[in-house]
C-alpha cells in the first residue's frame, strides 16, 4: 500500500511538472500521498510492535494492488508523453482518490490503537479533501 501512495504521489508530482500553472495544487497532492505512506510504514511498524491490539479486519490482493500501481505508472508514462489534457489528468486523479483501495484504510484493521487510528483517519480525512478539491478542479475547468 505504501508503494501504491508512492506511486500516486509521482502521478501528481509530474502532472505538476506539466502544468505549472497549477503547480501548488498538484505539489500539494503529491506531498500529501508521500506522507500517506510514511503513515503506512509507520502503521505496519504499530502493527508489529503490538500485534495483540489488532484484529484483522478488511484484507486487500496484493494483485488488485499490484495492478493499481501499474495502472498509476502506465499513467505517469502517458501524462510524460503529453498524451492527456490537465481535465483528463483531473478525472485520472478523482478516480484514484474515488477508487476503493484509496478509501477503505479505516478498515484494513480492527482496533482500538489511538496511534494507528490516528493515521487511518488522517489518511482516509486527505484522501475525502483530496476527492473534493478535484471535482471542484473539474467543475472549474469544465465551465470554461
Amino acid at each position: 500500500m505504501g508503494e501504491l501512495e508512492l506511486a500516486i504521489g509521482e502521478l501528481y508530482q509530474t502532472c505538476g511538472q506539466l502544468w505549472p500553472e497549477h503547480k501548488k495544487f498538484w505539489m500539494d497532492m503529491g506531498q500529501a500521498e508521500f506522507k500517506h505512506a510514511d503513515d503506512i510504514g509507520r502503521m505496519s511498524k504499530i502493527i508489529s510492535e503490538r500485534p495483540e491490539n489488532f484484529e484483522l479486519g478488511r484484507s486487500f490482493s496484493p494483485n488488485a494492488i499490484k495492478t493499481f500501481i501499474s495502472g498509476v505508472k502506465s499513467n505517469i508514462q502517458r501524462l510524460k508523453k503529453k498524451e492527456s489534457s490537465e481535465i483528463n489528468a483531473l478525472f485520472m486523479a478523482r478516480d484514484i482518490e474515488q477508487s476503493y483501495l484509496e478509501s477503505k484504510y479505516v478498515e484494513i484493521t480492527k482496533t482500538e490503537d489511538k496511534e494507528f487510528r490516528s493515521l487511518t483517519s488522517g489518511i482516509y480525512s486527505d484522501t475525502v479533501l483530496h476527492r473534493d478539491y478535484l471535482n471542484k478542479r473539474i467543475r472549474d475547468l469544465a465551465s470554461h
